[in-house]
């Protein structure tokens, strides 16, 4: 490929530049991470008691499931849609009320 006309800097100085960039980079990384790093601890945390009553739940329903399970030789239907789903689908049936 051809250079195109112009000035163009020379290789010394380009390397000067992203080395320039680099170093400020990491510096700045290095004086947020004091300040970055306990933020994503605490909402690690507030993440991990969030998640304990879920848990908790989701442990006596399978719990429940096994004991039903055993019980009955046959299978039980179980719905097992995603929450998610479940709410985009009241949504539509809602709109296609209104209308």
């Amino acid at each position: 490929m051809k250079q195109l006309p112009g000035r163009t800097r020379p290789r010394w100085q380009q390397q000067l530049l992203s080395g320039l960039g680099v170093g400020l980079g990491l510096v700045v990384m290095g004086a947020l991470l004091p300040i970055v790093l306990p933020v994503l601890l605490i909402a690690g945390l507030l993440a991990a008691l969030a998640l304990i009553p879920i848990l908790r739940q989701l442990r006596s329903e399978l719990e429940q499931l096994d004991q039903v399970q055993q019980k009955s030789s046959g299978r039980i239907p179980m719905d097992v849609t995603p929450w998610q789903q479940k709410l985009w689908d009241r949504w539509k049936a809602s709109l296609k009320r209104r209308s």
